[in-house]
């Protein structure tokens, strides 16, 4: 009789263990934006009281991050370059490196005082999402009051695309833990075994299985996967929906952008608008490499904002201003690498400007007046780039939106 209440009692309590559900410490680890959004909730599920089962304490292992403040973010006193390491290895060799804290020398005019952007290293992204999961690597332009229902918009889906990036890294980490986890042995289900002799014989039917509340089951590998299931599926769902979320805004922001007006700013000639509807020309003819939204960033190995498209195109290519107007960034600008901008006036209310990163050369200066289709700077792969190719962007209000349906 007595070993038959053992093992009972062993089978409820392994049985509550491997169902236990409780809120993975992973999920408070977001900051800024998307950590506002909380904790993902996680479905609760009530004890059962059960016959005491008395265990031994058992050691959990240590679990140890990387430092949060890597010294690699520490603005440098020369002017940032690309790591050598930094990319695949596919045969790239890095972009020219910039060797002063000043604009590199460019055609057109004198260099940028603008603040020099220190480029992220690549060993320092894992340690920095940890922290922050929604982090941008990337330095982001200011951005204007969103006042308009247009502005609220683009506002409304930067903020949707930044809770993405924030899931998406929080569940590579939960899913990271969970496969660690599940290789480890479990010396409390070990033990049990040991303490009942095995199975139970055939014809001896097993109890009810029911969720037991223990401390001693609590932090076991056994409880920590299934508190680690229950939290990717959590997330899954979040994601879901958030995603759903972003095609509906895209959706309606892609709707108004074929049919916005847009008003040249006063310095420049009207903006011209092209044939087939858009009302910006395509920058280079190269082979579209990567769209627009939420990606695995090839540089760095984690979930970040791609802001922009991909063109890929050999280094030296020239570099088309996909309107009239008027540049207002030349220079060094963090993982965008050679980075210009270029203001077009407003389209629906919206300042409306472009932006080309990686450039190997930067043709351009502040200030400068440009037409559409003159050349502003050659093809690189300057910055946190793993091979020669153009980042072409469209910001309505300083928020980037997808560039395809303007171009």
């Amino acid at each position: 009789m007595d070993r038959r209440w053992w093992r009972r009692t062993t089978l409820a309590a392994v049985a509550g263990a491997a169902t236990l559900v409780t809120t993975s410490t992973w999920l408070d680890a977001g900051s800024g934006s998307a950590a506002a959004q909380g904790p993902l909730p996680l479905p609760t599920v009530l004890p059962v009281s059960l016959p005491p089962v008395s265990l031994p304490p058992l050691p959990l292992p240590s679990i140890t991050l990387p430092s949060l403040t890597p010294p690699s973010l520490k603005p440098p006193t020369a002017r940032p370059t690309t790591s050598p390491s930094a990319g695949p290895a596919t045969g790239h060799t890095p972009g020219p490196t910039p060797t002063s804290s000043s604009a590199p020398p460019r055609a057109g005019g004198p260099a940028a005082p603008a603040a020099v952007a220190p480029t992220v290293d690549p060993g320092s992204a894992p340690a920095l999402i940890a922290a922050d999961p929604g982090a941008d690597l990337y330095p982001q332009p200011p951005v204007d009051a969103a006042d308009t229902p247009d502005a609220r918009q683009v506002a409304a889906l930067t903020d949707v695309e930044r809770r993405i990036q924030y899931l998406q890294n929080i569940l590579a980490r939960t899913r990271d833990d969970l496969a660690t986890v599940q290789r480890q042995p479990d010396p409390v289900l070990q033990l049990l075994t040991a303490w009942t002799g095995g199975p139970a014989p055939a014809g001896d039917p097993a109890p009810a299985l029911a969720v037991a509340d223990s401390t001693d089951l609590l932090d076991t590998p056994t409880g920590r996967a299934a508190a680690l299931s229950a939290a990717i599926t959590s997330g899954q769902e979040e994601l879901a929906g958030r995603q759903r979320e972003e095609a509906a805004l895209r959706q309606e922001i892609e709707r108004r952008a074929r049919s916005a007006s847009v008003t040249a700013p006063a310095t420049a000639p009207t903006a011209r608008v092209v044939a087939g509807g858009g009302r910006l020309g395509r920058p280079l003819s190269g082979r579209l490499t990567s769209r627009f939204g939420v990606r695995f960033d090839p540089y760095y190995h984690v979930w970040q904002r791609h802001p922009g498209i991909d063109l890929a195109a050999p280094t030296g290519t020239p570099i088309v201003a996909a309107a009239d107007g008027r540049v207002t960034r030349a220079g060094w600008y963090g993982g965008y690498g050679n980075y210009t901008c270029i203001d077009h006036g407003r389209a629906s209310g919206q300042r409306l400007s472009t932006c080309y990163g990686h450039q190997s050369r930067l043709l351009v200066s502040p200030g400068q007046r440009v037409r559409a289709g003159q050349v502003i700077g050659l093809v690189g792969s300057t910055g946190a780039s793993t091979g020669p190719h153009l980042h072409f962007e469209v910001r309505l209000g300083g928020r980037a939106v997808d560039p395809l349906p303007w171009i």
